[in-house]
């Protein structure tokens, strides 16, 4: 699993990392003479989008719109037989239960900037171009039928992610 340091603005700094869902996260202090903070970042915690790297759409996050479900049914594996759709506390499968099937993808429309939507699953994935690792993590999007999906290391460098909202923040801190 990849490992990769991301850098938020207003001091948000990730460490991404697909392992149980989880990502981890660490805080700089508001203040230059603070110490830094590690927390966790989740399925459930909530993700402010920043500023577009172009004026018209995100440029490292996309939206997908599911047009039709593949009938065949998903393959007789241990991970199936354990979870019959993904596992909604971690977020663990949601890959491989949603993009099945056909699909309208597009980047994400600008007037999204400063939308909040919660973290729905967590998840290292291959590059098409040339395989090699990306941190994503999917957002809901209030649609069943649709997610959003963050390529994080890069709409973190780019400042396409501002914030991170959790869902329960006494359990962050390992």
């Amino acid at each position: 699993m990849g490992i990769g340091n991301l850098l938020l603005r207003k001091g948000l700094a990730l460490l991404c990392m697909s392992s149980a869902g989880l990502l981890s996260a660490q805080i700089d202090a508001e203040f230059a003479d603070s110490e830094p903070q590690e927390v966790t970042i989740s399925v459930g915690d909530t993700v402010v989008l920043g500023m577009p790297k172009s004026t018209t759409v995100f440029a490292f996050i996309d939206i997908f719109r599911k047009t039709r479900w593949d009938p065949d049914p998903l393959p007789d594996d241990a991970f199936t037989r354990k979870y019959k759709t993904y596992d909604s506390s971690t977020g663990n499968g949601f890959y491989r239960f949603f993009f099945r099937g056909d699909f309208d993808a597009a980047e994400l429309p600008a007037t999204f900037k400063g939308a909040k939507f919660a973290i729905k699953g967590l998840e290292v994935v291959r590059k098409e171009k040339d395989g090699s690792p990306m941190n994503v993590i999917y957002l809901e999007t209030g649609e069943p039928e649709s997610v959003i999906m963050v390529d994080i290391d890069n709409a973190a460098n780019y400042g396409e992610i501002s914030n991170v909202i959790f869902l329960n923040k006494s359990q962050k801190n390992p």
